[in-house]
């Protein structure tokens, strides 16, 4: 989505971009839908590669914005045909990368466990109705609980239960933004509130931060590559 042009803020996808293209070793550009112009910018870096390429949808769900206004910026980018990915919030191993930083987080706090703490995982949410977000945060909290990592208390931005009256409720230790880029909604709302509360112990800003993201978008491209070959 970006943030509004700020580079300090759109970086972040710029770097990841650079460490999924050594990890991959092939073409990798990126755009934003803030920034309609960086979808043909992208096209004119990628030259050839842009005849079909793989389309690494850098969202928490498969919403609105996945759904309608990404295709829109790419067709009216010029990119007639590409093989959409799971956008990162879908894609299964998103569970595992937070499995493996909550146990790194319990693990710190003297070898405990996750199930130890009181866990609050923040998402987006929608004013507007969209319910992707919220199912599919609601569904990575199940996950999380049916693994053994205890109970997962959800806090959304735009709708019930909203982060201020979640953080109320569970008096949270471990705070985890289910948010792609560390943006105005992780850096502002959220680390605002965590600011104000002693007891949280740790505070992940945004998962898709994690510099093992790069390394997860790579297995997805290389699984689309062999499937496109098969």
């Amino acid at each position: 989505h970006g943030d509004g042009g700020e580079a300090r803020r759109n970086a972040a996808i710029r770097a990841l971009a650079e460490r999924v293209a050594h990890a991959v070793d092939l073409p990798v550009e990126w755009a934003v839908l803030k920034e309609p112009g960086s979808f043909a910018a992208a096209r004119e870096r990628l030259g050839p590669a842009a005849a079909r390429p793989a389309v690494w949808p850098f969202f928490m769900s498969d919403g609105f914005f996945v759904r309608e206004k990404l295709p829109r910026a790419l067709a009216e980018a010029g990119f007639g045909d590409w093989a959409k990915l799971e956008p990162f919030g879908t894609d299964p191993r998103v569970v595992d990368l937070l499995e493996h930083r909550l146990r790194e987080i319990a693990s710190l706090q003297g070898g405990r466990q996750p199930a130890e703490f009181r866990i609050l995982l923040v998402a987006h949410g929608s004013g507007s109705g969209e319910p992707a977000s919220r199912l599919r945060a609601e569904a990575v909290a199940a996950e999380l609980s049916w693994r053994g990592l205890g109970r997962i208390h959800l806090g959304f931005i735009e709708e019930p239960p909203f982060v201020d009256d979640a953080m109320e409720d569970c008096d949270p230790q471990i705070v985890i933004g289910f948010f792609a880029q560390e943006g105005t909604h992780a850096l502002d709302d959220v680390a605002t509130l965590v600011a104000e509360r002693p007891a949280i112990l740790h505070h992940v800003a945004a998962i898709g931060a994690d510099l093992a993201v790069a390394r997860m978008v790579a297995d997805a491209v290389e699984d689309c590559i062999s499937r496109e070959s098969a």
